[in-house]
């Protein structure tokens, strides 16, 4: 038990120095499964154009992200009429710019079947959450 309770004592000054990182990455998950989740059901259920469907879904998961981010992610102590203006215009480019236009690109190239769509959504966040990881640094720290 001593050993263990070492190696967290260990993994302690690693996680206080990328902690913005790491809440970074579990804040991302979670908008990742909202997003997934309503992209998935506005396509493939009700048969939505996929850029369209990525800009539902990312309204929802927008209002969701700038709550955790600014509480839990980046503990913000400058003010939320000054902060949010800021991200929404971040995350906006990132979903509807960066991710739509990768999503337009492969669904153009590939056709829009069901893992086209999916693919395309993938590779849609991972370039859209490097361009909020900067961006939010940023917006949220003091």
């Amino acid at each position: 038990m001593e050993k263990n309770h070492n190696k967290l004592l260990e993994v302690r000054p690693l996680f206080e120095k990328h902690k913005e990182k790491v809440r970074f990455v579990i804040v991302g998950g979670v908008n990742t499964v909202v997003d997934f989740t309503i992209y998935g059901l506005l396509v493939n259920v009700l048969g939505l154009f996929a850029v369209f469907a990525n800009m539902i879904s990312t309204i929802v998961v927008l209002c969701i992200s700038f709550w955790l981010n600014y509480k839990f992610v980046w503990e913000s102590k400058k003010s939320k009429r000054e902060t949010a203006p800021k991200f929404v215009m971040m995350s906006l480019f990132s979903a509807w710019v960066i991710q739509s236009g990768i999503i337009w690109i492969i669904v153009t190239i590939f056709g829009a079947d069901d893992m086209v769509n999916l693919l395309a959504k993938i590779v849609g966040i991972c370039m859209g959450t490097i361009t909020n990881y900067l961006g939010y640094r940023y917006i949220f720290r003091s």
